[in-house]
């Protein structure tokens, strides 16, 4: 397991937040939830640090439905 530094948490929760604020009214399942969770981590893992670049990203892998 992979331990993150506070600055990528600090990512992490931004991105979050962001996947979060742009998903549809529905709240997602908690599978769905952990899925974007795995993604997020994964990305930060691979050196992705921009939240918006990380948001997008995930929610384009996880074919998860946006806002318009």
């Amino acid at each position: 397991m992979r331990i993150f530094s506070p600055d990528e948490l600090d990512v992490m929760a931004k991105a979050y937040g962001r996947v979060m604020d742009q998903l549809s009214r529905e709240r997602p399942s908690i599978e769905v939830i952990r899925g974007l969770v795995h993604e997020i981590g994964e990305a930060v893992a691979n050196g992705l640090r921009d939240e918006d670049a990380l948001a997008a990203a995930v929610l384009r892998r996880s074919r998860i439905d946006a806002l318009p």
